[in-house]
């Protein structure tokens, strides 16, 4: 099962494999080699407006980290199969559920070959949720390939027949082929070496001849596979197509799902020759956080326009309300002569003086102190200590401050008591939230769909705490001004209306009950 070699990327004509094969160039798009570092990119070959659809992508493989919760073929979670329906286990591995006897037909092709190795990976047979994405992944991969290539060869036999040699229907295995393993960073971590030798052996395949060759594609999968956005089971998958667009933190395409496709939109106006590029990482974050996962996660440094502009000013990201203005944000950055200065971006005082300036540095501990706190354990203890650093937080950094997003997810701060925050408070941290979310998606990413997916979730936080009248407000905002422009593609429209529909019926008929945002 497991392939004798490897195709070398130089073997392979990548552009015209995307042009001729996989019809790019219909798409508006094509693959050109890039400036720079970059290598390969994605770029237009006509104009695009902003939201027009460019391409729906399937996975060519894909794997479900936390089975029972939903269906492995089409990722369905069992609280959407309706009252009295469950999903039932494979009974040969005990490992993969099915929505539907169709859901299980569709699988078979490749599942009737993986499920007899499944059963023997051990600890599988028990109830137990296991991680077994990475040994799920390339089981898939090489029975697909070798379905594809066995499937090819039969083609190409009955075409050397025919005296007609045009139909190569080979998969999209060859693009994987030809992705960068980055071994020389990686390949010493005996992990890696140790996983690739018990998949030999699971396989009943020689390791000291198959356990490279197993490794050069684990290296290649882990940073090349994307988490299935929305999917609670932690699902990844592989998007070979999708694989040559590059990153930026200022993305002008969009990628939005409904379960495993994957839709590829634009954001903005795009001209003819101009690259395309989408984010690779977490868009609510600090730059040096995003500066690290882009370089632990994909092993490059990156040198879009956002963070060269940042790198140029040298940019400490910093987000402490001004004293000045009482509203503008103060970043650490340098001026024109290379000095160290504090900056308001909207009164644009700049702070020179020593004694002022070690004043403003000196509130970095209040963000040091909620880290340490935040750090400690998964579930927050939300009481007086972490509520006086939060007061004081509130107070000296700016709304757009990041570190309020993982604050706001870790202490469910939304569904506390009045107890322990006042609605006064409560007022102020919504606000605080609402600004935080539209300036990371919307003002400095332009992620409109990302934006919706996170107000949705918000609008669901406020109804059941009985803000309804602002839940009205936002949901009917984010359906009539971005949702309608995508058809409600990865969102369910009905649920969306019952929504509306319900929020409004609760308003009018428990004022009493209502609380408002002020």
């Amino acid at each position: 099962m497991i392939p004798n070699n490897i195709k070398n990327r130089e073997d392979l004509n990548l552009t015209d494999l995307y042009k001729e094969k996989y019809e790019f160039n219909k798409k508006g798009i094509e693959l050109r080699n890039c400036d720079g570092e970059k290598g390969i990119g994605i770029f237009s070959n006509r104009k695009f407006k902003k939201g027009e659809k460019i391409m729906k992508i399937e996975p060519y493989v894909w794997s479900v980290a936390k089975h029972g919760i939903v269906c492995d073929e089409c990722l369905k979670n069992k609280l959407d199969l309706g009252e009295g329906k469950t999903l039932k286990r494979c009974s040969g591995c005990k490992l993969v559920y099915y929505c539907s006897t169709d859901c299980q037909t569709k699988s078979w092709k490749i599942h009737k070959r993986e499920c007899k190795i499944l059963s023997t990976v051990p600890s599988t047979t028990n109830k137990k949720n296991i991680n077994t994405k990475s040994t799920t992944m390339l089981l898939r991969l090489f029975i697909k390939r070798n379905l594809e290539l066995d499937n090819n060869n039969n083609n190409s036999n009955n075409n050397n027949n025919n005296n007609n040699n045009n139909n190569d229907i080979t998969g999209q295995y060859e693009i994987i082929d030809s992705l960068l393993n980055h071994k020389t960073i990686r390949s010493d971590n005996n992990e890696y070496k140790s996983f690739s030798s018990g998949f030999c052996s699971l396989l009943g395949e020689d390791p000291q001849l198959k356990a490279p060759i197993v490794l050069d594609y684990l290296l290649k999968l882990e940073p090349n596979c994307i988490t299935i956005p929305r999917c609670e089971a932690s699902s990844i998958g592989l998007y070979p197509l999708m694989l040559f667009f590059n990153h930026s933190c200022k993305p002008n395409i969009s990628i939005i799902n409904n379960r495993k496709e994957l839709l590829i939109i634009t954001n903005k106006d795009i001209e003819k020759d101009e690259e395309l590029f989408i984010n690779y990482s977490p868009a609510i974050c600090y730059r040096n956080e995003r500066i690290d996962n882009l370089k632990q996660c994909f092993f490059f440094d990156c040198k879009c326009t956002l963070c060269l502009n940042e790198e140029k000013i040298k940019s400490k990201d910093l987000y402490i309300t001004c004293t000045k203005c009482n509203g503008g944000r103060i970043n650490q950055e340098v001026d024109n002569n290379n000095e160290e200065i504090l900056k308001c971006y909207q009164c644009l005082k700049i702070f020179k003086d020593v004694e002022e300036k070690n004043e403003i540095i000196k509130k970095k501990s209040i963000i040091n102190n909620l880290y340490k706190k935040l750090s400690i354990t998964d579930k927050i203890n939300f009481n007086d200590e972490f509520k006086s650093f939060l007061e004081l937080y509130c107070k000296e950094f700016h709304p757009t401050d990041p570190l309020f997003y993982e604050i706001v997810n870790r202490t469910e701060l939304f569904y506390l008591g009045n107890n322990l925050i006042s609605e006064q408070e409560f007022s102020m941290y919504h606000k605080r939230y609402q600004i935080m979310i539209k300036y990371h998606l919307l003002d400095v990413q332009n992620l409109e769909y990302e934006y919706c997916r996170q107000m949705i979730d918000y609008v669901n936080t406020l109804a059941t705490t009985h803000y309804y009248k602002d839940a009205l407000g936002i949901l009917t905002d984010l359906m009539s001004k971005y949702l309608s422009h995508i058809d409600f593609y990865g969102f369910n429209r009905d649920e969306l209306f019952s929504l509306r529909y319900n929020l409004q019926y609760e308003y009018n008929n428990n004022l009493r009950n209502c609380k408002i945002i002020k």
